[in-house]
This record gives structure tokens, C-alpha cells and sequence, in this order.
């Protein structure tokens, strides 16, 4: 099959063909061109925003020129004078956005070669970014049932088109057909198949073709029944919606994807970069979770990577030195189940089969375009494009053409409004980037807060990358109120200096615990890592008891986050001081990440509000007597 001789070029790729000669008459930005493109332009999905910043300082220069009357021509023209009228113009002229631009400017103008000691600091900060809302536990239980429930009605529907594949007849009169078979949906999918050939073509080219009457027949006739974004599941008539039976819409593949991206952590670029051949998006899993598994139940799910972590370094063969190091392409890697439906494997598969029609017709055009001697203008870029979405997982069609969620999510740089409007309908509330957060905030949670755990699965390229997906102010706000309304219970019985069990009964009582639960906190077997004891130690509550079977005693013990069955007794302290003194020193480890928000403060903090509330000289003791036995300072 002939190939298209360059692909289509997106508005990013003719973008990066900028050629900087709207800069001709700034001496400064032309002549540095190559820097200025090597430093803001390379590898950048979109290239509007440095443009714009570009302008802006071409245009401070025309001002500054006139005003002084002098020329900006090279790097050593720049003054300390240019710098403080650049940051005057901008916050007369920008306001609270001032600090992006003039952060720009200085970049820039160490690209072109000015000395940093002209350079001032940037006397602007960044207005404090708007915090995403965390998707609870209800809401995205409530999303994905919603996914999984409309996800059954593309499935039901693609299976009664595969059960039809070999039914059906023309109903059309010139068949000398009975009267009444246009009424069969069966006969109408036929017509789909055999007359029409399932082409994406428009309602005008089927007309120049002579199949008005067909479009006619099946006007108010019932199709398939189609994902509507803010409506859901809606019958449609009309030849489209028969023809939905094969090509399905962005909004039938939406649920879809939202099962792929709440299941597996990974953002919507990831999931729209998929490729379609099933070879190249899965793999033997090589690892079993519990002994005696059975080896073929899990599977790898391998999904591009294009920002972010970069691929391995590979080895050149020649092991000669110099030049650029090849990289290996990079990827997300994680497990999945083989056998239910809802799951990534599953996902992917049939979604591979969904679209598989699309497919078809793909290169049925590409391969009928390329056979012609003379090519147009219009079908050489349609050429293009379809050669560019050909091996797309996710293609679906618009009314009358086929695209796919990968070139139009990288084209717009903007999630699809079909997408947004169906996983608003699920419960979403602050975009699809949610859904990643969703699967970290669980998994940060249930691993006792742990940065590695969500280093693993975030894929970040570092903890500290990590660290900053996991300072989210509002998801530590949030607990923190939980621990503040958990604690305060216990308050009086670390204040109380008449410890009777009749005494400690009532506080335990008036603290809301039940008979049972009073019992188990008098047992000092229930005693936790942070030295409190439990009210229920085989029957934690949620979410703290995640990882705990039925029955069993509750392996997390993350007490102090707030669990409502803890209780901080006296005999608590020595606990309380040593989980104290191994946080102050983990936190002395990390060097200056422990001056910004984190996990280990943020339990820093809880214990150590905890320990104001005993005897001062208790506490103190404590920790003279932690600092001897381990030769530790918990100073």
C-alpha cells in the first residue's frame, strides 16, 4: 500500500515551522533566533504561549527604543534601566499576571547572553494556583458505576450488530421485497453492510451516489441506541444512528475511557495515545500477587509516554562517544486483569473491536486516495490525516468524518467538550485530571502516606515530582479536621488525673463508644504503633480499613489520621514520643523539602498537638530517656 509521502501536520507542527521573520525589525529576537527556538520552542506541545510572551517583549522594545532613542540590538545593550521599566510596563499593563511575563523576559534575556548580575530578581509572585477538589470515595464509586453502566449499553448494542452480521436482506422494492421489511432492523443493518459498505461518507456525497430513497426509509426509523454527552442513553432514528451500530461517537467511547483512566492512574493524553495493534499496548505480566496464582491472569497494560520521565538511555552499539544518546521510547507500565469486563485488559480489547469498522475504512480511503495519479490539495491533506490516526486505539466518527482522540487532543491542546460534558455527568467536577488524582489520593492514603507508593504509581520521574502531586491543600485540610474532631474526644482522658476504670468508663462513654467498644480500649492488647488503644480492632472503619480481610485485626493502624475508635490513654506516651523522634529525624533527612507542606508534617503536627496535652515534665522525661537508650537526639 502506497504511504502518504509526510504526515498530517497538526496546528502544533505548523506552529513549530515558525520562521521568526514577524521579529525581523527586533534585532535582539531575530538574530538569536536558533537560542530562543532551542530554549522555548523544542519539544513543546503548543508554542502559542511563548509567541505571545515573544510579542510582548518585542513590543516593550519598540517602546523603550523611541523612548530613549537608542537601538536594542545585542545582549550587552541591556541595562539595568531596561529591566526596571520591562517590570513597570508589565504591571501596569498585566496586573496580577505580571510575574509569568517577566519571568519570561529574564529567561530570555539569559538565553541571548546578558550577564546575570543585570538581571534583578522578579519582584512579582504567582497568584496562588486554583486547588483541584478531591473526587471522594462515594463520587467515584458513583462515576464508575456510571461508566460501567453505559459502557453495557455500547457493549449490548455492539454484540446485537455482530448477532445481525448474518440476517437481514434488501428490503428495497427494486428487490421485489414484501412490503413491511424496512421495519426490520435487520434488513436496515444489511443495507448498512452490503448497499452502503458501512462508508463515513456525508448525507450529500450519499445523495450524488443515488441512495436518497435509502436515507428516507430510514428516517424515522429507530437505530442504535447512542451515549448522548448530557443526556446518556437516548434511541436515535435516521441513518446515522443505524449507522452507529459500526461507527461509534466520542460520546459512546467515553465511558470507556473513563473506566481505563479511573482503573489505572494515568492522565487522558496517555489513554488517547494508544495504539490499536494489541502487540504493542500488552504483555505477559511476569509477577504473581499471592503463590499459586494462576500465571496467565494478569497482563501488563504498555501506554506511550510523551512528556514528563523520559525512556532509558540505550547503549550505542558502536559504543563510540559523542553526540546524542538514543532513548529508548517511554512508557507507563502497570497490571491488569485479565478477565473482568470493566478492567484496562478488557477495556482496551473491546474498544479494539469497537472501532475496528473505523478502522477499515481508514484505509480503505487511504489506499482508494493513493491509487489516484492526481491528487488534489483537499485529499492530499486528507491523505495525511487519516495516515496519522490509521493505528489510533480510540477513533470514533463526527457526522461526517473520522477522526480520533489522540490528534484531536494534541491538535486543540483542550479536553473534547463530548468528554466533558458525559464524565460531568458522572459526578465530575473539576475536569479529567480528577480522575488521576482520585486513584493517587487512595493509594497515598491506604499506604500510610507514603511518597514512594505514590512515586510508584503516579509514574513520576522523582519523589519530589511526587511530593508536589501530593501537597494538595485541600486533601491535607480535610484530614486535618477529621483528626481535630477524632482527638478532641480523647482530650479529657489524657487530662484526667483519676484514672478509676468507673471514671474512665463515663469519659469513654460520653465520647461516644459503645459497651463493646469501651471493653476493647481497656485491654491494653488493643494498644497501636502510636500507643493509643482501639475500639474496634477487628472491625475498622472506613477508610481505615483498607487492606484489613474480614475479622482480622486492622493492619494499617493509621490511628492518628483520625480513626473514630482511638483512644490516647497515659500509657500512650512512650509511643507517641519514639513515632515523634522517627519522624523529626526522617524529616532531617530530607534537607529543605521539610520547609514545604507534607505528609510527615502533617503527622508531625498531629502528634505533637497530642503531646501538648500531657503533663509537660512527663514529656520531657520521655524524651531524655528515648535519647539515652538510643543514643538519638529528639531535640
Amino acid at each position: 500500500m502506497p504511504v502518504a509521502p509526510h504526515p498530517y501536520k497538526t496546528e502544533k507542527a505548523r506552529e513549530l515551522e515558525f520562521d521568526f521573520k514577524e521579529f525581523a525589525d527586533c534585532r535582539l529576537i531575530y538574530s538569536n533566533a536558533y537560542e530562543i527556538r532551542e530554549a522555548f520552542l523544542k519539544q513543546k506541545k503548543t508554542i502559542k504561549k511563548p509567541l505571545g510572551n515573544l510579542r510582548t517583549v518585542q513590543r516593550f522594545i519598540t517602546l523603550y527604543e523611541n523612548k530613549h532613542k537608542t537601538q536594542i540590538t545585542s545582549s550587552s545593550d541591556i541595562t539595568v534601566i531596561f529591566c526596571v521599566e520591562f517590570v513597570v510596563y508589565c504591571l501596569n499593563r498585566f496586573g496580577s499576571t505580571a510575574a509569568g511575563k517577566i519571568r519570561f523576559c529574564w529567561r530570555l534575556l539569559k538565553t541571548v547572553g546578558v550577564p546575570t548580575d543585570v538581571i534583578p530578581p522578579n519582584p512579582v509572585s504567582d497568584p496562588a494556583p486554583k486547588l483541584r477538589g478531591e473526587l471522594g470515595e462515594k463520587s467515584a464509586r458513583n462515576f464508575l458505576n456510571s461508566a460501567k453502566k453505559e459502557a453495557r449499553v455500547v457493549i449490548d448494542r455492539y454484540h446485537q450488530a455482530e448477532e445481525m452480521n448474518s440476517q437481514g436482506r434488501d428490503p428495497r422494492r427494486v428487490a421485489a421485497s414484501k412490503k413491511g421489511l424496512w421495519d426490520q432492523l435487520e434488513n436496515r443493518l444489511w443495507i448498512c453492510r452490503e448497499l452502503l459498505g458501512i462508508r463515513a461518507n456525508s448525507e450529500r456525497d450519499l445523495i450524488a451516489l443515488g441512495h436518497r430513497g435509502i436515507i428516507r426509509s430510514m428516517e424515522e426509523r429507530p437505530g442504535a441506541v447512542v451515549i448522548d454527552p448530557q443526556l446518556g442513553p437516548v434511541q436515535q432514528t435516521g441513518l446515522l444512528a443505524h449507522l452507529r451500530f459500526y461507527h461509534p461517537s466520542l460520546a459512546d467511547l467515553a465511558p470507556f475511557i473513563g473506566l481505563l483512566m479511573i482503573r489505572s492512574d494515568v492522565n487522558l493524553q496517555c489513554v488517547a495515545d494508544c495504539p490499536a495493534a494489541s502487540s504493542k499496548w500488552s504483555e505477559p505480566y511476569a509477577r504473581a500477587f499471592s503463590h499459586g496464582e494462576e500465571p496467565d491472569r494478569w497482563v501488563s497494560i504498555i501506554l506511550p509516554k510523551l512528556r514528563g520521565a523520559q525512556g532509558s538511555k540505550r547503549k550505542r552499539r558502536d559504543e563510540i562517544k559523542g553526540g546524542r544518546v538514543a532513548k529508548s521510547p517511554a512508557r507507563i507500565s502497570f497490571p491488569s486483569l485479565k478477565k473482568p469486563w470493566s478492567h484496562p485488559f478488557q477495556v482496551l480489547s473491546f474498544v479494539q473491536k469497537l472501532t475496528q469498522p473505523l478502522r477499515a475504512e481508514v484505509n480503505r480511503r487511504i489506499e482508494e486516495i493513493s491509487s489516484k495519479s492526481d491528487i488534489s490539495d483537499n485529499e492530499k491533506w486528507e491523505l495525511d490525516r487519516l495516515q496519522s490516526i490509521k493505528d489510533d486505539m480510540f477513533l470514533y466518527r463526527n457526522r461526517n468524518s473520522i477522526t480520533s482522540l489522540k490528534l484531536v487532543t494534541r491538535d486543540s491542546q483542550v479536553t473534547p467538550p463530548a468528554l466533558v460534558d458525559v464524565f460531568e455527568r458522572y459526578g465530575l467536577t473539576d475536569g479529567v485530571r480528577q480522575l488521576r488524582d482520585t486513584g493517587l489520593h487512595f493509594g497515598f492514603r491506604t499506604s500510610g502516606h507514603s511518597l514512594l507508593i505514590l512515586h510508584l504509581l503516579a509514574r513520576h520521574s522523582s519523589r519530589e515530582t511526587a511530593s508536589a502531586y501530593a501537597r494538595r491543600r485541600d486533601f491535607f485540610r480535610r484530614s486535618e479536621e477529621l483528626f481535630v474532631a477524632i482527638f478532641d474526644k480523647s482530650v479529657a482522658l489524657v487530662r484526667s488525673s483519676n484514672y478509676t476504670i468507673a471514671n474512665l468508663r463515663e469519659e469513654l462513654r460520653a465520647s461516644g463508644l459503645e459497651d463493646w467498644q469501651i471493653t476493647n480500649v481497656l485491654d491494653p492488647n488493643t494498644r497501636t504503633r502510636y500507643g493509643n488503644r482501639c475500639g474496634g480492632p477487628t472491625s475498622p472503619p472506613k477508610p481505615f480499613d483498607n487492606g484489613t480481610p474480614p475479622g482480622q485485626l486492622c493492619r494499617g493502624q493509621d490511628c492518628i489520621d483520625g480513626c473514630p475508635l482511638a483512644r490516647f490513654l497515659p500509657d500512650a506516651l512512650p509511643f507517641l514520643v519514639k513515632q515523634w523522634s522517627s519522624i523529626k529525624q526522617q524529616l532531617a533527612s530530607v534537607g529543605i523539602a521539610a520547609a514545604f507542606e507534607n505528609s510527615l508534617q502533617h503527622r508531625l503536627n498531629k502528634l505533637e498537638r497530642i503531646l501538648n496535652k500531657y503533663p509537660l515534665a512527663a514529656v520531657l522525661a520521655e524524651k531524655e530517656k528515648l535519647k539515652e537508650e538510643g543514643g538519638v537526639d529528639t531535640w
